[in-house]
């Protein structure tokens, strides 16, 4: 038994030259934007982890770093101090909350609801699904850090200029104080030549001078 081929001649040749180009430019466009939803840039991503990375590095230079570093992230990122208390209690690290209040900045979603569907396991796919620019994302971490750590020696400056603080001496009166304003003591000369010694013979009696 032989099987025939369905005739395709009842399709008009128009139709299928027309069909093909927009079939053909379809699955190209489709493609193109699955291969760029699933391209992850390398210099980006790695740092974005790197400032993740060093942002939990610097929480933890003194007793002062996670202070500091909360008032940058309000400052920066307009984080309300109810969500900063709520990540701690998650025992989230710094670097994970810096990374969770950029992406509550652009889409507006809480910190709960964030860590309920796992962002901190790659924020990179995270912020991706949720259409943002995951390379400007990466850009503002790493400008953020540079801030936080030149705020750090900053702080280091200003504890070592006041260690060093010479404190100037109290003045004795009458412009004469102890930072020779009047008499340098370093150059009073000492006396030139022997110094004449009278002896006088016996001891002097009681009174006598």
């Amino acid at each position: 038994m032989r099987l025939r081929c369905p005739r395709l001649d009842f399709v008009p040749s128009t139709m299928i030259i027309r069909t093909f180009p927009g079939l053909l430019l379809w699955v190209l466009v489709f493609s193109v934007a699955l291969f760029a939803a699933g391209r992850r840039i390398p210099e980006a991503s790695a740092a974005m982890t790197s400032a993740i990375i060093n942002l939990d590095r610097e929480a933890s230079v003194d007793l002062e770093s996670p202070l500091h570093l909360a008032f940058l992230i309000e400052k920066e990122y307009g984080t309300r101090e109810e969500e900063l208390e709520w990540a701690l209690d998650q025992r989230l690290s710094w670097g994970q909350i810096t990374a969770l209040a950029y992406i509550q900045a652009t889409t507006g979603k809480s910190f709960a609801e964030m860590s309920r569907d796992n962002a901190q396991r790659d924020f990179w796919s995270y912020a991706e699904d949720a259409g943002m620019n995951c390379a400007k994302m990466a850009h503002s971490l790493d400008g953020f850090l540079k801030r936080v750590e030149r705020e750090r020696n900053s702080r280091i400056f200003n504890r070592l200029r006041v260690s060093r603080r010479v404190h100037p001496l109290p003045d004795l009166g009458s412009g004469f104080g102890l930072v020779q304003e009047g008499l340098d003591f370093h150059r009073v000369d000492s006396p030139r030549g022997p110094v004449k010694i009278h002896e006088v013979p016996g001891d002097l009696a009681k009174g006598e001078k």
